[in-house]
């Protein structure tokens, strides 16, 4: 009995320790640049127990006595095993695994492995731009992803651009994308309460893109749906830099440049004019004598363009520890337009700060700050311009007078003179600012809260009096306050789970903004001299406004995400909208979406057979997306102010419909994604997107008061196919990276109130019409020149023998018919070549330009092309006679297809080349890294349309006026010389 006493407490001790529960933790980093890891999971092998690791790369897991090995795993770093034996504390540096290197993806609200994404999302990092001497954060997606159409309206400095992702959704609201800075919607669209036409101010230009690290673009509904009610137009994810653990990095970028014009419209010199003048009034109103004499001949375009520098300057540091990492940097950009009296200046500041205060909470904060300052001048739809002014003035007109005055004498106002004398000054004051918590409940669930302040401050300042129009009034001057406020919270609980293959994520969520905008303006006239330019000196007030607007959203969201093995994907999302933009009747949105995908590749038939294929994903997805982005309140009777019987008296202006519902967006989605040995990649996308319950006007009796009211009643489609390829190759020492997108969109109006065409809209005659895509040009046909007469045929299309408005017909249409890029990098040593094309294929431009410069009739000048105008009979030519017959000349400069050009173009948007100096020769001034380079941007522009540019709208980002030139702000050619250093 004795003998067994210690037999059995061995065997008790053993029982014990092997039912003993111990608690492992530790911190997981990566092997290249020693930051946390978050998301890698972490299982006790042999079992299906296991976690993943938190935002700080941070892991707990409980094992029970002979539970004795961990397995740590992270796709894109080679996995590990560690035995665990009497550690408690076990931390882990993860090598990288060039074979299976992850990119890893923001998405709404959470971020993930590309590979294992069932959405359509395009991702655009700031290496593809990092030479591109470009003003605003929107410039920067220009030819960089499938499925996203940037047009730069106007060359104006700092001046707005259209997106669109995936064709136009709406008629009566806005085409622009959702654009969300570090999670936070801001604040866009052109505030200015001073109409330049397209020269419009464009808010997201006060962002600086040298502050950001990564866009992502969600294009489907899969991605988009998560955003609800503001999602139809696609939504662009801004991922500002952070810092990293290590030592403190300090960068500094500069570059510095000139612009120049790349083209310049062929005008008639100062004989040519006389000759068509006297031609144009059947008279001798020039002599052989006078235009000899003549020596004047000014080049109004070489008065008004100029060569203009364009420069920035970029400071940043970041670094910190495993507690803090921090980033901030201060930047300034200047900008001088081509054309005199332009330009634009910006200083930014930003700090990012990261800080976990234990192991469970972790802290941070993102604040970024802007000034900004812009001179405008008036373009395209104004008599009153620079530029149009000045192509428009004959040569015969010298610019000063000889006592140095300016020379008046032109059928238009001295457009140096308005360049010179005219003040149009805007000033932006920015922040744009948030702070959030993370706390981590337990292994695997967290919850964050997120406060966002975006305040926008805008001042307009005009004034003229030393110009004809401010002669006109005695002087004129304009004043105006534009205030926005938007105060956003994200709160969010999200829960990670690892059950052998199995893996789960969720995520839960509540926001809310509130926006408030505040608006004053005021015109002021009489002013006593042109020193005086502000309102306190004006004796004459004009319509002097003030509004103000409250609008919010409060949402409710969620997320869930399946993979089992890396290899079958599932996901679904869905949000519910409430927006003070609807009534009670239909205040709240519902929007859900939901995902699958097949990693192919990751099957045995395929890794056994085909081990070249890397990657092989079918993708596949359906959602309902909203777009609330409409004038307010049209369910609410609204009121005007105004006088009766000499006291003051409101009135109604609007019928209410409270009905009133989303535009909702039905889109879906089919995707492939394959890579061959990691350096061939294919992505192919082919999606349906129909449009519903567009807002429109429907006509009411005169009997009700009111001449429309707007219901739903619109429907429209976006049918299209995206393609990119990307090669990653060395060839002997040359390392090649090439990319090539293309997209193609097809647009369909399928429904209008009693199919009723929206017609005569822009300069350009856009109609929208059921069949057609949106913004479709519809006037007379030109059939030509009639040799007999020298005046414009067009055609009869109903046989009538007379040129009616029921002659028309579809001339032209706007949108493309693909649009894309194509980037070429190319590495040797310590060389480096970057080329860049973007283009667009297929899509008309209305040039409304030669609507006055071809017109053959009045005081304008003339292009060249008037030289080979009919003269007599029996001339064969396509410029029509000039002639004095008020009735003939208006007919022959009918809008029509003679005004219709071939838009597409083909454009070497970016050549860089660079040089990083060797490390030998820099490290005894303890600098890290230093490259110089050397940069042309629209370089070289390969397009058959006779206009400055082909890439413009004059109407802005109106969806429905577009395609149309009319004496727009072109854009330059730049070159510019930079330097990237760091120490």
């Amino acid at each position: 009995m004795n003998r067994l006493l210690p037999l059995s407490f061995f065997l008790s001790l053993a029982l014990s320790s092997f039912g003993q529960e111990k608690l492992i933790h530790g911190t997981i980093t990566s092997s290249e640049d020693k930051s946390a890891l978050p998301g890698v999971t972490v299982v006790v092998k042999g079992t299906s127990k296991g976690t993943v690791t938190d935002l700080n790369g941070n892991y707990k897991i409980q094992v029970v006595g002979q539970e004795n090995v961990l397995l740590f795993s992270s796709i894109g770093f080679i996995s590990q095993e560690v035995t665990i034996n009497n550690k408690e504390q076990i931390n882990i540096v993860l090598e990288v695994d060039t074979k299976e290197l992850a990119e890893v993806v923001v998405t709404g609200y959470r971020t993930g492995d590309k590979r294992l994404l069932t959405e359509s999302v395009g991702v655009v990092k700031t290496d593809a731009i990092k030479d591109l001497p470009i003003a605003t954060i929107d410039g920067a997606l220009q030819g960089q992803t499938t499925g996203v159409q940037v047009i730069q309206n106007s060359g104006t400095p700092g001046g707005g651009m259209s997106v669109r992702i995936r064709g136009t959704t709406s008629i009566s609201g806005s085409g622009q994308p959702l654009y969300v800075i570090d999670g936070i919607p801001v604040t866009t669209g052109d505030y200015a309460q001073v109409g330049y036409e397209g020269q419009g101010i464009n808010s997201l230009a006060d962002l600086n893109p040298n502050e950001i690290e990564s866009f992502s673009i969600l294009k489907d509904a899969a991605a988009a749906a998560i955003y609800g009610a503001r999602g139809s137009n696609g939504v662009v994810l801004i991922t500002t830099k952070r810092g990293k653990s290590g030592a403190s990095v300090i960068s500094f970028n500069t570059y510095y440049g000139f612009q120049q014009p790349w083209k310049q419209l062929d005008m008639l010199n100062s004989h040519q004019w006389m000759a068509y003048r006297n031609d144009l009034t059947n008279s001798t109103i020039f002599t052989e004598a006078d235009m000899a004499k003549d020596t004047t001949n000014t080049n109004w375009q070489d008065a008004i363009f100029r060569t203009a520098p364009i420069a920035s300057y970029d400071l940043s540091v970041n670094g910190g520890d495993e507690k803090t990492k921090f980033f901030a940097s201060g930047s300034y950009f200047s900008q001088t337009g081509i054309i005199i009296g332009s330009d634009y200046q910006r200083a930014n500041a930003r700090l990012n700060v990261d800080h976990k205060v234990n192991s469970k909470l972790s802290l941070g904060t993102s604040i970024g700050l802007t000034y900004s300052k812009t001179n405008r001048i008036e373009g395209d739809q104004s008599l009153h311009g620079p530029h149009p002014n000045r192509i428009s003035t004959p040569n015969i007109y010298p610019v000063y007078n000889p006592d140095g005055s300016y020379n008046q004498a032109g059928p238009y106002s001295n457009a140096v003179s308005i360049a010179n004398e005219a003040t149009n000054e805007n000033f932006t004051y920015r922040t744009l600012g948030n702070v959030f918590a993370e706390y981590q409940i337990i292994p695997g669930l967290s919850i964050t809260t997120k406060w966002a302040v975006d305040f926008y401050n805008l001042r307009e300042h005009a004034f003229e009096y030393n110009t004809v129009q401010g002669a006109k009034y005695n002087g004129l001057g304009f004043e105006t306050y534009t205030n926005v406020l938007n105060l956003v919270s994200n709160n969010i609980l999200k829960y990670e789970k690892v059950i052998n293959d199995h893996n789960f994520d969720f995520l839960l969520g509540y926001s809310f903004e509130k926006k408030q905008t505040r608006n004053i303006y005021i015109r002021g006239q009489d002013y006593a001299s042109a020193d005086l330019e502000y309102l306190n000196s004006a004796s004459t007030f004009v319509s002097p406004t003030a509004s103000a607007l409250d609008q919010g959203i409060r949402s409710f969201f969620g997320k869930a995400n399946y993979n089992y093995a890396n290899k079958y994907l599932l996901g679904f999302s869905a949000r519910m909208d409430a927006s003070t933009n609807f009534g009670s009747n239909n205040k709240n949105g519902f929007f859900p979406s939901v995902s699958a995908a097949w990693r192919l590749s990751e099957e045995d038939f395929i890794k056994n057979n085909l081990p070249s294929i890397t990657q092989l994903k079918l993708r596949a997805s359906y959602g309902l997306l909203g777009n609330d982005n409409i004038p307010p309140f049209q369910y609410a009777s609204l009121y005007g102010t105004g006088t009766y019987n000499s006291s003051p008296a409101i009135y109604p202006n609007n019928m209410p419909n409270p009905n009133l519902n989303w535009e909702t967006t039905a889109q879906a989605d089919i995707g492939v994604d394959v890579s061959l040995h990691d350096r061939f990649t294919i992505g192919v996308d082919i999606y349906n997107k129909l449009t519903k319950d567009l807002l429109l006007s429907r006509p009411l009796p005169p009997t009700t008061g009111f001449s429309s009211i707007v219901e739903n009643i619109g429907e429209m489609e976006n049918k299209g196919i995206e393609v990119s390829l990307g090669v990653q190759q060395n060839i002997g020492p040359v390392k090649w990276t090439s990319n090539l997108n293309v997209s193609a969109n097809r647009n369909k109006v399928l429904k209008l109130y009693n199919d009723q065409p929206i017609d005569d809209l822009g300069r350009g005659s856009n109609r929208v019409m059921v069949g057609q895509p949106i913004g479709i040009f519809y006037s007379y046909q030109s059939l030509g020149v009639n040799p007999s007469t020298g005046d414009i045929v067009y055609l009869d299309k109903n046989f009538d023998k007379s040129i009616t408005t029921d002659d028309r017909t579809i001339i032209g249409n706007p949108q493309p018919k693909f649009v894309g890029g194509f980037t070429n990098g190319f590495s040797y040593k310590n060389f480096d070549l970057n080329v860049f094309f973007q283009f667009s294929y297929g899509n008309d431009v209305f040039n409304g330009s030669r609507l006055y410069l071809e017109s053959l009739q009045g005081g304008d000048n003339q292009t060249t092309a008037v030289l080979r105008r009919w003269m007599q009979p029996g001339d064969i030519t396509d410029v029509p006679r000039a002639t004095n017959d008020a009735v003939k000349a208006g007919e022959n400069k009918r809008v029509s297809s003679r005004f219709i050009e071939d838009g597409s173009y083909l454009r070497l948007k970016n050549l860089a080349l660079g040089y990083n100096v060797s490390r030998d020769l820099i490290r005894k001034l303890h600098i890290n890294s230093l490259r110089f380079y050397v940069s042309a941007q629209n370089l070289l522009t390969f397009t058959n349309y006779s206009g400055l540019d082909p890439e413009v709208n004059y109407s802005g980002n109106s969806t429905r006026v577009v395609g149309t030139d009319f004496f727009t702000f072109p854009q330059a050619r730049a070159v510019t010389l930079g330097a990237n250093l760091k120490f």
